[in-house]
């Protein structure tokens, strides 16, 4: 395996780097725990266009930049560095940017170019309050009326849902646990309707709960017919799963930063802490799992681009990631002391937002059934 990273990979990471440290770290400490805006959102995904984050990964038939899994994966690692809030927001325009090849031929015009300028976000509505890590009981109805498609029912956990303009939808089309599933699309305009989730933190950006009464939809909206829209999101969450771990690691990276400085900055017996073995041993802890866990996101980015089978490479990487994360944030907590649970710092912050990448694209517990179902092909759900 080829650990080097492109120069043309360096380079944008470096400019992308510099403008999240200037430019998105001083929104980021503005609009901690507040909402960030639909308006100043889509401003900022904006600018992130020029770095190829978020929509990005579109394909250059359809006008993108087609860039690959690894580049997307180091873009978001520098966004979440500084923002997941803002890196969560461009993970999901990722996500739209995937599954954009199934919006019908008829659509694509209104659709495609928007997103890929920014002016629409989008959002996909898979969660409910019934069917979270069980995807096969979503309940949320579509049923044929004449020349539409009737929509009822109600979405969880959806990120990007109160800014979204469209849904690509997963919903029931019969009572076939798998082969009634299909995605179809859902304008703002016919009429759904959301509502944002205060969470324990990334409350800076929408997650929310999306609701479907007698909404009318075109049946010409359908994206992919029931039976075969899993398949499509599971591809895609595959290639989102080790980005989720990196997003995790990132803001496991920028707790270590601080507390490497903390170390070297506060005293205690005669000398800075990091003089002490226990706080020593720590920090090497810290940066040995941060590296591990980036390794194995990478690991399944590469086989991403290479056309191999990644399904389980992105499950460990996805729980692994995420653990070791919420791990070393801790221990950073842990050497700043009293400090560290403090709002002075920024360690208490980062704290509450590393825990829900725990929980995130299939929890962790998901994650590692699929591992042990590769391993003895049979299923343990």
């Amino acid at each position: 395996m080829d650990f080097q990273f492109t120069e043309e990979q360096k380079m944008i990471v470096d400019s992308l780097a510099k403008y999240a440290q200037n430019e998105l770290e001083p929104i980021s400490k503005e609009y901690r725990d507040l909402l960030i805006p639909k308006d100043k959102m889509r401003e900022i995904q904006q600018y992130l266009l020029d770095f190829g984050v978020g929509v990005g990964v579109v394909s250059e038939e359809l006008g993108g930049m087609g860039l690959d899994a690894v580049t997307m994966g180091l873009l978001q690692f520098e966004v979440a560095k500084v923002s997941p809030d803002i890196a969560i927001t461009s993970l999901i325009q990722m996500a739209v940017g995937k599954l954009l090849p199934l919006v019908p031929d008829h659509l694509k015009e209104q659709y495609v170019g928007p997103v890929l300028a920014g002016e629409k976000l989008g959002c996909v509505g898979m969660s409910e309050p019934g069917a979270g890590s069980q995807v096969t009981a979503v309940n949320c109805r579509a049923k044929l009326d004449g020349d539409d498609y009737v929509i009822n029912g109600e979405k969880m956990w959806i990120s990007s849902g109160d800014y979204s303009d469209f849904i690509f939808l997963l919903a029931r089309f019969n009572d076939d646990p798998v082969g009634g599933l299909g995605l179809i699309l859902v304008d703002r305009e016919h009429g759904y309707e959301t509502t944002n989730i205060e969470k324990m933190g990334l409350n800076s950006q929408s997650t929310a709960q999306v609701f479907f009464q007698d909404v009318r939809v075109p049946a010409s909206n359908l994206m992919v017919e029931p039976g075969k829209a899993m398949k499509a999101l599971l591809t895609m969450l595959t290639s989102s799963r080790p980005i989720v771990g990196l997003m995790a690691l990132a803001i496991a990276e920028a707790s270590l930063e601080q507390a490497v400085q903390y170390s070297k900055d506060r005293t205690q017996f005669g000398k800075p802490i990091a003089g002490h073995q226990l706080i020593c041993a720590k920090l090497g802890e810290m940066a040995t799992k941060v590296q591990a866990g980036k390794l194995m996101s990478f690991r399944a980015l590469s086989a991403i681009d290479n056309g191999e089978r990644s399904d389980v490479h992105s499950a460990m990487a996805k729980w692994f990631g995420t653990e070791v994360a919420c791990e070393v944030v801790g221990e950073a907590m842990q050497i700043h002391g009293g400090n560290g649970i403090t709002k002075e710092f920024p360690i208490e912050y980062m704290y509450r937002s590393v825990r829900p990448f725990m929980v995130t694209e299939g929890t962790n517990e998901i994650q590692k059934l699929a591992i042990g179902r590769s391993l003895t092909g049979i299923d343990a759900y």
